[in-house]
């Protein structure tokens, strides 16, 4: 029975009683048991207390819940919606079948077949419980969840748009993709700078390589041959330097005779041997047309005729070819000393080019040594 009926009749018998025991008369012991009743009664309605409203202290509105709820029952037929939902789905009607509901809303799906088949499980499956991702042509998304509610037999459907969650992992996604995509072009950049670089060293070496060495014989060209034995006789310690000046015997009979191709292979050929003979006892270099020069470093005088006599000798041995012509030529090789109280190479080149002028007056194809009295 109602607490609240309860306690109106139990009121309304005290006050009866009561009224009894003021205005009937009655014997003394029955007054007596009248208010023993009354005090009984009295007593029992003021130890029933109403109990608390919990359900309305705790109980949970849909219509405050930012999802869409709908339910249904077992066989889908649609039996409430939130405000949220009716909402979203503006054709709700209770009564109807889930399966249409939700039927049109999967038209503006990506993919609507799998979700179709979502709707199709749950009604098969009373016990059918599922989460998935929904995504629609519009770039919506959305989460929607099914269950069976506990001990009933009700279905619940809830539905999260998820839209900004999923924007904002493409974002991140995006970015993730876009610092790649730098760091990719900052390595690529990197590469390209590498190879310019590099291109730009190897042009700067071959710059360097052509201004100081002769196209032709690949040997240091004047300018920088004389520099060369500038910084030679600055950091001799001794009279250990000799000067070989060196020209081919009748160079433009060779020009006449086969063309100007076959001499500059004469000069190739001879430019070889004596780059052999010298080694890596001093350097070469070409002073123009046919004449060639070579220093001599921490060397003397017995060792610098043995390397002009080689070079002499094998020159002379040389067959030079061109095109189906064959040909031999022969050098003169003038030596000379550095001396020490000499503050430049050039005085010995002078000695050895007067020592290979005299080479040439005494028939060519020989050494002469400058003053080869006085350097011993």
């Amino acid at each position: 029975m109602n607490s609240g009926l309860t306690k109106g009749l139990e009121h309304a018998a005290i006050a009866g009683a009561s009224a009894l025991l003021v205005f009937y008369p009655a014997p003394l012991a029955l007054k007596i048991a009248l208010a023993v009743l009354i005090l009984a009664l009295y007593l029992r309605a003021s130890s029933i207390a109403p109990a608390p409203d919990t359900d309305a202290d705790w109980s949970l509105q849909p219509n405050t819940v930012p999802g869409a709820i709908i339910i249904s029952d077992l066989n889908g037929k649609l039996l409430f919606a939130n405000e949220a939902a009716t909402s979203l789905f503006p054709t709700f009607r209770s009564g109807e079948k889930i399966a249409d509901l939700f039927g049109v809303w999967h038209q503006g799906a990506l993919s609507r077949e799998p979700l179709d088949q979502v709707v199709a499980a749950a009604q098969a499956a009373p016990d059918f419980r599922f989460a998935e991702t929904l995504h629609f042509q519009d770039g919506k998304v959305f989460e929607r969840l099914t269950r069976v509610a506990p001990g009933d037999s009700k279905r619940i459907w809830v539905i999260r748009d998820i839209s900004h969650l999923q924007q904002a992992t493409h974002d991140s996604e995006m970015h993730a993709t876009m610092v790649e995509a730098d760091a990719a072009r900052t390595a690529e950049l990197a590469e390209q700078l590498y190879h310019a670089k590099s291109e730009l060293e190897a042009k700067q070496a071959e710059l360097t390589r052509l201004a100081n060495t002769d196209s032709l014989t690949s040997l240091y060209n004047r300018r920088r041959f004389t520099a060369l034995g500038e910084k030679s006789v600055k950091t001799a310690s001794q009279e250990s330097i000799f000067v070989l000046m060196m020209d081919i015997d009748h160079f433009k009979r060779i020009n006449d005779t086969y063309g100007h191709a076959a001499g500059d292979i004469a000069i190739r050929d001879f430019a070889a041997i004596a780059e052999t003979e010298v080694g890596e006892t001093g350097f070469l270099g070409r002073m123009g047309g046919e004449e060639f020069a070579a220093i001599l470093t921490d060397t003397n005088l017995d060792t610098a005729i043995k390397i002009a006599e080689a070079i002499r000798h094998n020159t002379a041995g040389q067959i030079t070819q061109y095109e189906a012509e064959k040909f031999r030529f022969t050098i003169s090789i003038g030596v000379a000393s550095w001396f020490k109280d000499e503050v430049t190479i050039e005085a010995a080149l002078d000695r050895a080019d007067r020592a290979l002028y005299s080479a040439k007056s005494y028939g060519r194809n020989r050494v002469v040594g400058f003053e080869m009295a006085e350097v011993e």
